[in-house]
């Protein structure tokens, strides 16, 4: 199963990322020049993280970790 997602950090109102996923996800977040500014992985039992040192110019990728059986899509979304 193909997922990969990019938002701009213009889309967050609260720096907050909401997950919803049965997997764990890899979230890299890069500044305008596509310099890594911070990676982590997900954990199916949380679902918000906070981004507080997003700044305007930056870009949250989302991915999924092959290897994981997935049963259905993840959910991502900027809050």
């Amino acid at each position: 199963m193909q997922f990969d997602m990019e938002i701009n950090a213009n889309e967050f109102k609260e720096k907050k990322l909401k997950v919803l996923a049965n997997v764990p996800l890899k979230v890299v977040i890069r500044d305008d020049s596509g310099q890594l500014v911070e990676e982590f992985i997900t954990k199916p039992s949380q679902m918000l993280y906070d981004l507080a040192f997003l700044t305007e110019k930056m870009v949250v990728e989302v991915h999924l970790i092959p290897g994981n059986p997935v049963e259905f899509y993840p959910v991502v979304n900027a809050l």
